[in-house]
């Protein structure tokens, strides 16, 4: 008996040295999180060195070599998809990595330093940053070839968390006021911090992503700083945010920054990530997102002192058209493009008023300048709804349509009529993702849909669109783009289908 009380007195002291234990080693031993990687024999190069190597044209990286980096982005919130940002300890250059993944944030999230072994993926240099996967994926439909994605089987043996303390969103970031200047090749993937900037007052509230205002899967809306600079703030139809609210007030906004062709756009990781600083938008430069006093001005009294970047004006003047591109000219000879954002709606008669020669208008929006690659500065003029043009008085003489038949016209039809709309008649001829209109003389011109009403176009008129001899009339104007005649249709009911 009393050899059994000892043993029970001894199984319950070993039972309780056991939870004592295991409570010592959950609640007061913090575990060491630094992780132990295979063996690498290779060397660690920097970002830069990794970006000499890579140019557009998709290569297998052969050096035993890996990069060590911290990564930006998370698909948590939906709003980045099977890819991750990954970025350098100095926050000077980032680059990314496809993952035929979804939630990858749950092995590697933001902050966590990871190791990625290059020897064997491929590389491309796609919209200024460096893109890393594996073999090359080509899209059937556009043949455009890109770097592959990794299944889980191949970057589990090249990309490696390496535990240690994760940083914070706010550690990694890059700290900007001015959109301008972050709008920079060297700046493309990094994670930023855009200070002091605000929406549009007339999309504040909206939602998000808003499906009718749908580009490629996602919204843009244009975010504005204090110099009235713009950038386009993305938020896809997946993100889990889509339904929030578009906030009011100044805002500092931490996101990666991407460029799409010659676009620069901004992507959070989550709504979170968007911190209203002010209710109210108090910045020393009043833009047109802001309520501000307008200033009116005439352009035949106005000169290129009158052009301040980032005043808001009624600028009232004389409609110049060049190149499918509406002008108002000052007094001085200097030209004023007159631009909306993408995503502002017209109605077809504003448009074609637009491009209407010596038609009087006054709009009202914010100066802005544009850089162009060549290093060349457009002075505009932004608004950012259709209610911000008043039409006053068209010119004495309406210029009719010309109505032109393929069969007779020549290039001699297209030049006198460059920049002017047309009606022209002809048979469609496919030639591989475009379609064209061959005049009698064998001149092409292209049939150019703005996306916006492509998308709405019935499945049936897409095909006739495909349709080797298909007889069709388009109405649109003829504009030269990238060395390509084309004629730019803006309206659906602009098609018309022939039997």
């Amino acid at each position: 008996m009393k050899l059994n009380v000892l043993k029970n007195t001894a199984i319950a002291f070993i039972s309780l040295c056991t939870v004592m234990s295991c409570v010592k080693d959950d609640d007061y031993e913090l575990p060491d999180n630094k992780k132990v990687l295979p063996a690498f024999a290779g060397k660690v190069v920097s970002f830069s060195d990794v970006a000499s190597r890579t140019t557009a044209t998709i290569k297998t990286y052969s050096a035993d070599e890996a990069i060590e980096g911290y990564v930006i982005s998370s698909d948590e919130g939906g709003n980045f998809y099977k890819k991750i940002y990954i970025q350098n300890e100095d926050k000077t250059q980032a680059l990314s990595v496809a993952l035929d993944k979804s939630g990858i944030y749950t092995e590697f999230p933001i902050g966590a330093k990871v190791q990625l072994r290059l020897k064997g993926l491929t590389t491309q240099l796609n919209n200024a940053i460096t893109e890393v996967g594996y073999k090359i994926y080509k899209n059937e439909k556009s043949g455009r070839e890109s770097v592959g994605s990794m299944a889980e089987a191949i970057y589990k043996t090249h990309l490696y968390d390496m535990g240690g303390e994760r940083k914070t969103l706010a550690s990694l970031a890059k700290e900007v006021t001015s959109i301008d200047a972050v709008k920079n090749n060297a700046n493309a993937g990094q994670l930023i911090t855009l200070k002091g900037v605000h929406f549009p007052n007339e999309v504040v509230g909206k939602t998000m992503y808003d499906k009718n205002k749908d580009l490629g899967g996602a919204t843009n809306y244009k975010l504005t700083d204090a110099n009235g600079k713009t950038i386009d703030f993305r938020t896809s139809s997946y993100a889990k945010f889509k339904d929030e609210k578009v906030p009011a007030g100044t805002l500092d906004i931490t996101g990666v920054l991407s460029k799409f062709n010659t676009s620069w756009q901004f992507m959070v990781s989550n709504y979170a990530d968007i911190k209203v600083v002010s209710s109210a938008t108090t910045t020393s430069t009043q833009t047109s997102t802001q309520t501000a006093t307008v200033v009116a001005l005439d352009a035949a009294t106005a000169t290129v002192a009158d052009y301040v970047v980032g005043k808001r004006v009624k600028l009232h003047g004389i409609i110049t058209v060049k190149s499918n591109r509406t002008y108002i000219t000052f007094k001085d000879g200097t030209e004023i493009q007159v631009y909306a954002p993408r995503e502002v709606t017209l109605s077809q008669a504003a448009k074609d008023k637009l491009l209407m020669a010596g038609y009087e208008i006054a709009v009202t929006g914010v100066f802005t300048d544009y850089p162009l690659k060549n290093g060349t500065v457009v002075k505009e003029i932004i608004y950012s709804k259709e209610s911000d043009i008043e039409f006053i008085k068209a010119p004495a003489t309406v210029p009719q349509i010309t109505t032109l038949d393929a069969t007779t016209a020549t290039v001699a039809d297209f030049e006198a009529n460059k920049d002017k709309r047309v009606l022209l008649k002809g048979t469609l001829t496919p030639e591989a993702k475009n379609t064209y209109i061959h005049l009698s003389d064998n001149t092409k011109i292209q049939v150019f849909i703005v996306s916006s009403v492509y998308k709405k176009l019935s499945a049936e008129a897409k095909n006739k669109l495909k349709t080797a001899g298909q007889k069709i009339e388009v109405k649109g104007t003829f504009d030269v783009y990238n060395g390509s005649k084309q004629i730019k249709c803006e309206d659906a009911n602009d098609l018309v289908f022939k039997n």
